[in-house]
């Protein structure tokens, strides 16, 4: 499945170098993607971390161009560290991983994963997947999407910061930390909320994860 940007997003996609950022605590996995990437031109594979608590450090101290995220991490929640870096700084990311729970892939779409791959896909479903996620499309590997075929689109539309204040929210963390999370203002967090409670329909921020529930946002 796949929604198109146009050849011209397509083709500025396919001549720039970018970098990426591997996201995986298995060393066989690290090691298939760098041996992937190592013959094409147009990309570089400048970092591979093991622990998702270290990904938003990293990406502000290095350039990167998109995450290849595995969901599978041994210290958080693959999908707590997508929120962080799409939330805060749009960061494209592309899902690799092994996971079964079809339901933990259909959140990471919603929180803004530009691509997903399974790491039983042929490997130029990797490559493929970063030059259209690149592009400004949205890739899905056929064996991903025809598991996600059960599922519907969301009845409300938010951004992907909106989509990681949500999902925090539904932690039941605070705006002072998930301001801290997304390293944005607090009162850039209050903006959003209200934007939140205007789209939900809702007249307190109580309510918003019970009707971001119901519409199966979350």
């Amino acid at each position: 499945m796949r929604t198109t940007a146009g050849g011209q997003g397509r083709a500025w996609a396919m001549m720039a170098k970018h970098n990426i950022l591997i996201v995986d605590d298995h060393r066989i996995s690290q090691a298939g993607v760098r041996f992937l990437f190592a013959s094409a031109d147009r990309y570089a594979v400048v970092g591979a971390l093991d622990r998702g608590a270290t990904v938003n450090a990293y990406i502000q101290s290095q350039p990167v161009d998109l995450v290849i995220l595995d969901l599978n991490l041994p210290d958080v929640r693959g999908v707590n560290v997508l929120a962080e870096i799409v939330g805060s700084r749009d960061m494209t990311v592309i899902v690799l991983t092994g996971e079964t729970n079809i339901a933990e892939i259909h959140s990471a779409l919603k929180l803004g994963a530009r691509a997903i791959v399974s790491k039983a896909d042929p490997l130029d479903h990797i490559v493929a997947a970063c030059d259209a996620a690149l592009a400004g499309e949205i890739y899905i590997s056929p064996h991903i999407s025809e598991a996600l075929g059960k599922f519907d689109e969301p009845a409300v539309a938010l951004s992907s910061r909106q989509m990681a204040i949500l999902h925090y929210l539904a932690q039941g963390e605070t705006n002072k930390e998930i301001a801290y999370r997304l390293a944005i203002a607090p009162p850039t967090v209050s903006f959003h909320i209200a934007e939140l409670r205007r789209k939900l329909g809702v007249s307190h921020n109580r309510k918003i994860v019970e009707r971001a529930n119901e519409l199966k946002l979350l």
